[in-house]
C-alpha cells in the first residue's frame, strides 16, 4: 500500500509525542531493540521491522503513526513476548537519559553516578543488587533491562565480570 506524501501529515507525525521501547525479530529470528522517540527519525530498517505493510518510507511512517495515535494501550509496550509496564519504560528512558546527558560511555559509569547521587529510588522497578563473584551487593540493573539498554545504546558489557546472580530490592 502506498500513501501519497502530505507535508502537513509529515509535520504532525514529526511532532507526535512518543517514547516507546520495542523489541522485534527479523525474518532470521534476530532480535532488534528500537527506541521510538520520533517516527520521522526512524531508519528504513527500523520502519521495516516495525511496520511490514507499506510500500515506501512515508507509507510505513503513516501506518506506524496511525497505530500509535489510535492506540488505547499506551500504558504498556510489547517487548520480547513480555509486556513492559509504564514504569519500566519510564525508568529505562530515564537511565538512558543519564547515560547520554552525562556523556558516559559505559553502563558502569551510569550505575556509579546513580549510586553517588543516591538516585536508585528513581529506578525502583529496574534496579537490583548484583553478584559478580568476588563482588556482592553491587547496585545496578536487572539483566533483562541491561540487555534492552545495551541494545538501544549500542554498547556491550565492557568485558566486566559475568553476573552470577541478582536480587531485586
Amino acid at each position: 500500500m502506498k500513501i501519497d506524501y502530505d507535508v502537513e501529515l509529515y509535520k504532525e507525525m514529526a511532532q507526535f509525542p512518543i517514547n516507546e521501547i520495542v523489541q522485534v525479530y527479523n525474518r532470521k529470528g534476530r532480535k532488534h531493540t528500537i527506541h521510538i522517540t520520533c517516527i520521522s527519525r526512524l531508519t528504513w530498517q527500523e520502519l521495516q521491522l516495525l511496520m511490514p505493510e507499506g510500500a515506501d518510507r512515508f507509507s510505513k511512517m503513516v501506518l506506524l503513526y496511525q497505530k500509535y495515535a489510535n492506540s488505547t494501550t499506551s500504558n504498556s509496550t510489547q517487548v520480547n513476548g513480555v509486556l513492559l509496564s509504564k514504569n519500566e519504560n519510564e525508568e529505562i528512558t530515564k537511565y538512558i537519559s543519564v547515560f547520554r546527558d552525562q556523556g558516559f560511555t559505559k553502563h558502569t559509569d551510569v550505575n556509579s553516578y546513580i549510586t553517588e547521587n543516591s538516585l536508585w529510588d528513581e529506578f525502583k522497578t529496574i534496579r537490583s543488587l548484583n553478584d559478580h563473584g568476588k563482588h556482592h551487593g553491587i547496585e545496578g540493573i536487572q539483566p533483562k533491562y541491561f540487555e534492552i539498554i545495551c541494545s538501544i545504546l549500542k554498547i556491550s558489557g565492557e568485558g566486566g565480570a559475568p553476573l552470577d546472580s541478582y536480587k531485586t530490592y
